[in-house]
Order: C-alpha cells, then sequence, then structure tokens
C-alpha cells in the first residue's frame, strides 16, 4: 500500500512533444497538440516542443507557455525531411538532460528516431497514431516497402502507442503487433467552446449569410474524400425536399472536394438552403449558429471538429464508425448511420426534420458529453497518469 501511495505522488516528468508541425501551423493533429501542451503546461508539467524550423519563423518561441523549439531543415520534400529527422536524432540525444519522456505526434519518420532515442536512453516514449481505421498512417504506411520498414523497427523497439478510440487500438495490433497501445481521447476545451443563446444565434446566422428561421446543419473541416461530403450533400437534400422541411445545411472548411459540392449544388439547384464557406479563423461562431453537427466520415479517428461541436451544444448527425461511435450515444445526444448505406442516411436525417426540437434536446446532452469525457483538463490529467506510469 505505501508503495502504491507514493506512486500516486510521484511527480509528472518533464514532456518534449515531437511533432514535424506545430504552431502557427494548425491542422487537426497541431492542433490538438498544441491545446494539450497549454493544457498540461497550465497544470504545473514542464514541456517543451521539437519541431520542424519553417521560413520566416524563430528558431524559438515562447507560447502559452511552450517553449517551442524548430529544428533546421533543408529544402523540400525528402531532403526536407531527411535533414529535419537529423537534427531531431541530434536534438534528441544532446538535449536528453532536459525532457523525462518523448510524446511523438503521428506515427512518421520521426516516431522511428524518437523510439530509438528512446531505447538508447531509457526514456519512455509515446506515440500518437493517427488518421481513421483502414486510411490512417498505420495503414498508409503498410503499403510501401520503406513504410514496411518502419513498422518492422516500431515493432522490434516496442515504444508505447496511444490511439483515440478502441477501432484504432484494435486495428492498431494488426501492424504492430503486441505492442502496448493504450486508448486516449482527444480533448476539447469546453470554455472557448459553449453554448449560445437564441439573439446571439440570430447574430451570427446574419453574419455569415445563413436564413435566421429553420433548422441549422453544419460539417466545419478539411474538404477531403473520406467525409463522404457530397453523397452525404445528396441524400439530406433529398429527404429535405421530400418533407419540404425549414432546414438549411452548411460546408465550412477548404479541401479538394470544395469543386465538386460547388457543382453540386449547382446542379441540384440548392444554392437556397446549402451554403459553402473557406474555413474560417473562429470557428466557435460557425457552431454557434448551427443545431446539429454532421460527420459523414467513411473512417475516422476522433474528430476535433466533432469534440468542438459537442461542446458548443450541438446534437450530431454521424457515420458509426472510429471515436465518433463512441462518443454518439444512439438518441441521447445524436444519430449514428452506416456511412455506406444511402438509406440508412436518410432515415437518420429524417429524425430531426420530423421533429424540429430535437436538436436542442440533443445539444444539451452532448454538451454534458464532452464536459464529462472531454474536456481537455481531463485528457491533460490522464496523459500525466500515462506519462509517470505508462505500462
Amino acid at each position: 500500500m505505501a508503495e502504491a501511495q507514493s506512486g500516486r505522488n510521484a511527480p509528472v516528468p518533464s514532456v518534449l512533444m515531437v511533432s514535424s508541425g506545430f504552431y502557427p501551423t494548425l491542422g487537426g493533429a497541431e492542433k490538438q497538440a498544441l491545446e494539450l501542451s497549454a493544457a498540461l503546461a497550465a497544470r504545473g508539467v514542464q514541456v517543451r516542443v521539437a519541431t520542424r524550423r519553417l521560413p520566416g519563423l524563430a528558431a524559438f518561441e515562447q507560447v502559452r507557455g511552450i517553449a517551442i523549439e524548430r529544428l533546421w531543415c533543408a529544402g523540400s520534400g525528402l531532403l526536407n525531411a531527411t535533414s529535419f529527422l537529423l537534427s531531431l536524432w541530434s536534438y534528441l540525444v544532446t538535449r536528453s538532460g532536459s525532457y523525462g519522456v518523448i510524446h511523438v505526434h503521428l506515427a512518421g519518420s520521426p516516431a522511428t528516431a524518437a523510439a530509438l532515442a528512446g531505447r538508447l536512453l531509457g526514456k519512455r516514449v509515446f506515440i500518437k497514431l493517427g488518421g481513421g481505421k483502414g486510411i490512417g498512417e498505420l495503414a498508409a504506411s503498410s503499403k510501401s516497402l520503406s513504410g514496411r520498414l518502419k513498422l518492422l523497427a516500431l515493432r522490434r523497439l516496442r515504444p508505447q502507442f496511444v490511439a483515440v478510440a478502441r477501432e484504432l487500438a484494435e486495428e492498431s495490433r494488426q501492424y504492430l503487433g503486441t505492442v502496448p497501445v493504450h486508448v486516449l481521447p482527444n480533448g476539447v476545451d469546453t470554455r472557448a467552446y459553449q453554448p449560445v443563446d437564441a439573439a446571439r444565434k440570430l447574430e451570427l446566422r446574419a453574419a455569415l449569410g445563413w436564413p435566421s428561421a429553420g433548422l441549422g446543419f453544419v460539417y466545419a473541416g478539411r474538404l477531403s474524400p473520406e467525409k463522404q461530403l457530397p453523397r452525404f450533400l445528396e441524400d439530406w437534400l433529398d429527404v429535405a425536399k421530400k418533407m419540404d422541411a425549414k432546414a438549411f445545411l452548411a460546408f465550412v472548411g477548404d479541401g479538394v472536394e470544395w469543386a465538386v459540392l460547388k457543382e453540386a449544388v449547382t446542379r441540384l439547384r440548392a444554392s437556397d438552403r446549402v451554403f459553402l464557406h473557406a474555413a474560417v479563423q473562429d470557428v466557435a461562431r460557425v457552431y454557434g449558429a448551427a443545431d446539429v453537427f454532421v460527420l459523414p466520415s467513411i473512417s475516422e479517428g476522433l474528430s476535433n471538429a466533432l469534440l468542438e461541436a459537442m461542446a458548443s451544444g450541438l446534437g450530431v448527425l454521424g457515420s458509426r464508425v472510429g471515436g465518433t461511435a463512441e462518443a454518439v450515444t444512439e438518441s441521447q445526444n445524436g444519430f449514428l448511420f452506416d456511412p455506406n448505406d444511402d438509406e440508412d442516411i436518410k432515415r437518420q436525417a429524417r429524425k430531426f426534420f420530423e421533429n424540429p426540437t430535437l436538436s436542442a434536446r440533443l445539444g444539451i446532452a452532448s454538451r454534458k458529453t464532452a464536459v464529462e469525457r472531454y474536456a481537455m483538463d481531463k485528457v491533460a490529467a490522464a496523459w500525466e497518469n500515462l506519462y509517470r506510469y505508462g505500462l
């Protein structure tokens, strides 16, 4: 018992975050890395970040209590990746006294360098896996010789892996064998993302050019093929028209599917109820103007946008995959569908049209789920325990 008590009081080791990209670059992985690092720093954990140095950025910067060290790399493409890897290796070895554990965001080539350094230096290494089942980095790595060699090295070096959903943890064993895999979700700042009142919702809709009345559905994030946005658009529109529903659908983001969505809106003559917007800096305004968040992905890890929308009090209409299936409880905070079944998509969307007040009830439950299970401070506390004890 005394030993267990001593373990509970063990200090949290200093953390070195390793990420190919970091602030001010803010994709999904980079945003999560920044918010987690800031939350840990606010809890008194010493956090440093080692990332690649992009043109125009300082070699060192302090942001939100985080020391960011941008390492030298040259050129582009393979040269850039190789030079960053060499810089990272040098940093890991020569600065080993400045950190206790290594936390790598995504299982790219920097993960292999970190795993090797951890083995040689006696440091715990945690590698956070990215992407969804079948389309994530492990599945992609298995399709090339260099990727398979990387997977082989990681299996032998045996760092500890972290998946954001049980589905991803189960899949990882297919590529990594019996290495330790923890399941720990992404987090969300529930203070930055909160429900708004009716008056504020009207203001936000006016600013975005959306109808003041009607049920507002929104997707926010990358406009990429695995999200299946054109398919969802056609299914949603078919139901909305047949039911003569007072509702609109908005897509907010950038990506290769922009042109496809624009063509579909024109072809279906839906510009009066389907809106396209480029990515916005303050996405909380988008959630505040909507009622239902949609996420029709064919595969998904655990979407930052999903958690932000839930924290903002939106009901969810999403596909039954990955972390979405774990975050959404059917009929309580949203509805799930088979992303390969158009009739299932329509059946679940129809429930919102049949009862326009349903989204408000689901949104209250969504907010409760976000606060209780995904609040960033709670996720940071779980990471602290992982850093302390690992496996």
